[in-house]
C-alpha cells in the first residue's frame, strides 16, 4: 500500500493491541513513524530536485 495508508494502518493495529501486545504495539508504532519519515523525506528530497 502507499506510505500514508501504510503509516495509518500500522497506528490503527497498535491501537486495536493495546496493553495486550506491549512489544507488538510497539513495533507497530515504530513501523509507522520511520515509514512516514521515508515517506516525508522523499518528498523533500524529490521537491529540492525540481
Amino acid at each position: 500500500p502507499p506510505g500514508s495508508l501504510y503509516g495509518q494502518l500500522c497506528q490503527l493495529l497498535a491501537l486495536a493491541l493495546g496493553d495486550r501486545d506491549p512489544l507488538a504495539t510497539a513495533g507497530l508504532l515504530a513501523e509507522s513513524l520511520s515509514v512516514t519519515a521515508r515517506h516525508q523525506l522523499l518528498a523533500i528530497v524529490h521537491a529540492r530536485t525540481r
